[in-house]
């Protein structure tokens, strides 16, 4: 937890000092090498990051292994690496494929890598479910069906996105036509 706070309030010496005290304490702790990979990625750090990801993915009954390669994914696609993180993240989507987040990320990563049809299928199990709707799937999905040439899908998920969340930088974005920053 200390190492948590410390990272957050941008003391990355001291968390990583805090990170390595609580390993020295619970060498085997998923839940530790977990937090402290998502730390790594944040840092930019991503080569360890991935090999402590999967140090937490490869403990015998960790319960948090959606978690852990979602996290991972998410490191690898920051790294560029979208290959890897289209693995991690079907992974993760397998252990539970009722996670919005990890269907977000996943069809993120695959609209990069011109998947477009298997983008839209992750990203429409999102849009499905009304308390999973935001306006980054929304405009997500917007992204998806122009890559795709429907037009007339972009401007439903374009009015939707006005009508639900009319001051996010999504509805602003599309207002602009700004689909691909």
């Amino acid at each position: 937890l200390r190492a948590l706070i410390l990272a957050a309030t941008g003391d990355s010496v001291g968390a990583e000092a805090s990170f390595q005290r609580a390993m020295q304490l619970l060498p085997g702790d998923a839940g530790i090498m977990h937090n402290h990979g998502w730390f790594l990625c944040n840092e930019r750090r991503f080569a360890e990051a991935d090999a402590t990801f999967d140090r937490a993915i490869a403990v015998p009954r960790y319960d948090g292994l959606a978690r852990s390669w979602m996290a991972k994914g998410v490191c690898l696609a920051r790294a560029g690496r979208w290959a890897d993180a289209e693995r991690a993240l079907s992974r993760s989507y397998e252990i539970d494929p009722t996670s919005p987040v990890t269907a977000y990320n996943l069809s993120e990563v695959l609209l990069r890598r011109g998947e477009l049809e298997r983008a839209r299928f992750y990203v429409g199990r999102i849009n499905a479910v009304p308390e999973q709707v935001n306006a980054q799937s929304l405009w997500l999905a917007a992204r998806i069906e122009r890559r795709l040439g429907d037009t007339s899908a972009v401007m439903d998920y374009g009015r939707r996105l006005r009508d639900r969340f009319p001051q996010s930088t999504e509805a602003l974005q599309f207002d602009r036509g700004r689909f691909d920053d």
